[in-house]
C-alpha cells in the first residue's frame, strides 16, 4: 500500500495523473508545450491492452529500463541550480526542486539541461518512478521493520519500563544536584589521615639525649606513651576556563605529637645549631613525623593560581605555596599520606628548606615540558615572610628565610609494552634561612623494573655561610666558631637517601618500602656522630579511598651523638624507635 502511495504521488508531481486544480485552471498557467500535447481519450479495455502488451513485449525488467534511459544521462545531480533550463518561475520548478534534492531521483543531460518541454516516454516515466521509490525505501522503514520493531517492543516492555524509570530517576538526581551543588566551577577534594603511634629509646632510661660536651641536648621527661594523631586537609579546585586552576586548602589536626618529634624537638642536627639560627626551626628535617603536630585551628595552608600561556607551560602564583609541590617529586617517597611518614624521606632536606617548606609562604614556579617529551625543566621561588611588609621582622618577598630552586628531570620507560620507567632530576638551590646561606646541588632518581622499584636522593651544600653579627663567616670547618662544632671536618654538608619498593605485594594496589639516610652529614666529623634513619612500610589499601599502612621508624644516633654516653652513664643507647599505624581516607 506504502509503494502505491508514493508511486501516486511521484507520478502526480510528473504531470502523469491528474493535475491540481490551481495548475489547470486558465490556459495562462501553463506553457504553450504543455496546451498543445494531444490528450487521447483511452477506453479502460485499451489501457489494460497496452500495459499488458508493454510488460510482455518492450520491458523485461526495470533495470532495462534505467539502463535505456542512462545513456542519455548525464548521472545523478544534487541541485536544480545544476540544470541550466529550470528556472525558479517555472511553474513546476518546486516539483522538480524536490525529486532533484529532496528525494535524488533526477537526472540531467550531458549539456547539463533538464528540458523540462520535452514529451516524457512510459520507459522514462518507469525509470524515474523506480528510482524515486528504491531511495524513498532505502530512507525510510518498511511494513516489515515497523512489524519487527513492534515485536521488539513488546517482548521487552519490561525492560524499557525499567530503563524508562531509572531514566527519569537520574534526570531527578541531575535537576537536584543542579539545584544544590556548591559551585559549577569548583570542586571539593579531601584527605584524612588518622594514626596511632608508640616510641621510646631503646635503651635509655632517663629518656634524655645528652652529649658529653656540650650537655643535655634534650630532655625526654616522663615514659613515653601511645598517642594519636590527625591532620585533615580540604581542598577547593576551581576552573574557569578548563586550562587554569585556583588551589585553595584548609588544614586542620589535633595537635598530636609522635615520640620521634619529642625526642628530637627544635634541635638542629649537631651541636650548637639551634642557638645559631636562634629560630626554634631546625635547619633540617630530622625525620620526625611530617603530618604531627597540626594544629586543631583551621588554617588556610594553601592558596595559588596557576594558568597556562604557552603550549607545555604551566605557571603558578600563589600567597601561600610550598617548594615541594613543585620540585623534588618521588613515586615512591614523596608522599606523607601514602607512603613514607617521615619528614626526612619524602623530600631532600637541603634542596627543600625546612624553614620555607614548613609553613610556606609567597612566590612563583613553572613547569615547562617542551613538545611533551621526555624532558621538563622546574622552577620555584618562595618566601616565609613574604607577607610582612616591614625589614624590622626580615619580611617582604626578598626576606630571610627564602629558597629558589631550579631543577631537570629527564623520564622515560622502556621494555616490553613499557612496564619498566625511570626519572632522574638534577637540582640546585640557593637558600638563606635565619642567616644561614646555602649554595645546594642534588640528584633525585628512581627507577621501576615491573614490580620493584628503587629510588634515592643526594643533597650537598658547598660551604654554607653564617651571616649572624658578620657576613660570610664558615657554618663547620677550621674557620667555624668553636662553640658551632667542637671535631674538625670541611665547610659542607651533606644528605642522602636510599630504598627499594615492591609493588602489589600480596594485595593489588599495595606497596612495601624500606629507606635508609642521613638527613645531615658533616664530611671530616666522626662517622659515629652522624644520625641515620630508617624506615619501613607496607601499604595496602581497604578500597579505593581507604588505605591502611602499618610503619616501623628507627633512628640511630639521635641528634648526632654518640652511642653509650647518655646521662645514665656509658652502656645506655640513645637510638629511638617508633611504631605506627595510618590510615588514610580519600575522598
Amino acid at each position: 500500500m506504502k509503494k502505491v502511495c508514493l508511486l501516486a504521488g511521484s507520478l502526480s508531481l510528473l504531470g502523469l495523473s491528474a493535475l491540481p486544480a490551481k495548475a489547470v485552471s486558465t490556459s495562462e498557467q501553463l506553457p504553450v508545450e504543455a496546451q498543445s500535447v494531444d490528450v487521447s481519450p483511452v477506453t479502460a479495455e485499451q489501457d489494460e491492452l497496452l500495459l499488458a502488451d508493454q510488460s510482455l513485449s518492450q520491458t523485461t525488467s526495470v533495470n532495462d529500463l534505467m539502463a535505456e534511459t542512462k545513456e542519455d544521462s548525464v548521472g545523478q545531480v544534487t541541485s536544480v541550480s545544476q540544470l541550466s533550463d529550470v528556472q525558479p518561475d517555472d511553474w513546476a520548478f518546486q516539483a522538480i526542486q524536490s525529486l532533484v534534492e529532496r528525494y535524488g531521483c533526477v537526472a540531467g543531460y550531458p549539456n547539463g539541461t533538464f528540458r523540462p518541454s520535452r514529451a516524457m516516454s512510459r520507459r522514462e516515466a518507469a525509470a524515474l518512478v523506480n528510482a524515486c521509490l528504491d531511495n524513498l525505501s532505502n530512507r525510510f522503514a518498511t511494513k516489515e521493520d515497523l512489524d519487527a520493531l513492534k515485536a521488539l517492543q513488546d517482548e521487552f516492555a519490561a525492560e524499557l519500563a525499567t530503563l524508562r524509570g531509572r531514566v527519569d530517576g537520574l534526570e531527578a538526581r541531575v535537576a537536584t544536584v543542579e539545584a544544590q551543588q556548591f559551585s559549577t566551577t569548583t570542586k571539593l577534594q579531601g584527605e584524612v589521615v588518622m594514626a596511632a603511634q608508640f616510641g621510646d629509646f631503646v635503651n635509655n632510661p632517663t629518656d634524655t639525649v645528652v652529649d658529653p660536651a656540650n650537655g643535655v641536648l634534650n630532655a625526654g621527661g616522663p615514659d613515653s606513651r601511645v598517642s594519636a594523631i590527625s591532620r585533615v586537609r580540604l581542598n577547593f579546585n576551581t576552573s574557569f576556563s578548563g586550562d587554569d586552576l585556583l588551589a585553595t586548602q584548609l588544614e586542620v589536626g589535633n595537635n598530636g605529637q609522635d615520640f620521634f618529634g619529642n625526642a628530637l624537638g627544635a634541635q638542629d642536627h649537631g651541636p650548637g645549631l639551634g642557638t645559631l639560627t636562634g629560630s626554634g626551626v631546625p635547619l633540617v628535617d630530622l625525620g620526625a613525623a611530617d603530618y604531627a603536630g597540626v594544629g586543631n585551628t583551621v588554617t588556610l595552608r594553601r592558596l595559588a593560581y596557576t594558568f597556562k600561556p604557552g603550549e607545555n607551560l604551566a605557571v603558578t602564583v600563589g600567597t601561600n605555596i610550598f617548594p615541594s609541590d613543585f620540585v623534588d617529586f618521588n613515586s615512591y617517597a614523596n608522599n606523607s599520606a601514602q607512603d613514607f611518614s617521615s619528614g626526612f624521606f619524602i623530600n631532600n632536606p637541603l634542596i627543600i628548606t625546612n624553614a620555607v617548606d614548613l609553613n610556606g609562604g609567597a612566590g612563583a614556579a613553572f613547569d615547562w615540558n617542551p613538545n611533551a617529551g621526555n624532558i621538563s625543566v622546574r622552577g620555584v621561588y618562595v618566601a616565609a615572610a613574604g607577607n610582612v611588609a616591614t625589614a624590622a621582622a626580615n619580611g617582604g618577598l626578598g626576606g630571610d628565610p627564602h629558597q629558589g630552586t631550579l631543577e631537570l628531570e629527564y623520564a622515560n620507560s622502556f621494555g616490553e609494552d613499557d612496564q619498566n620507567n625511570f626519572a632522574i632530576r638534577l637540582q640546585g638551590t640557593y637558600a638563606e634561612t635565619f642567616s644561614i646561606e646555602q649554595k645546594v646541588l642534588g640528584v633525585n632518581a628512581e627507577a621501576t623494573f615491573g614490580n620493584i622499584g628503587v629510588f634515592g636522593r643526594y643533597g650537598i651544600s658547598f660551604d654554607p655561610q653564617n651571616q649572624v653579627g658578620v657576613n660570610n663567616v664558615d657554618v663547620f670547618g677550621a674557620a667555624a666558631p668553636a662553640s658551632i662544632i667542637t671535631a674538625g671536618g670541611s665547610n659542607t654538608i651533606q644528605t642522602w637517601m636510599a630504598g627499594v619498593g615492591y609493588k602489589d605485594a600480596l594485595v593489588p594496589g599495595s606497596l612495601f618500602a624500606v629507606a635508609a639516610g642521613m638527613p645531615y652529614l658533616v664530611t671530616g666529623t666522626p662517622g659515629s656522630n652522624d644520625q641515620i634513619n630508617l624506615e619501613a612500610f607496607y601499604r595496602f589499601p581497604v578500597n579505593d579511598n581507604i588505605t591502611i599502612t602499618p610503619a616501623v621508624m628507627y633512628i640511630i644516633n639521635p641528634l648526632g651523638t654518640v652511642n653509650g654516653l647518655s646521662a645514665a652513664g656509658a652502656g645506655n643507647d640513645n637510638d629511638i624507635i617508633q611504631g605506627l599505624i595510618r590510615a588514610t581516607f580519600s575522598f
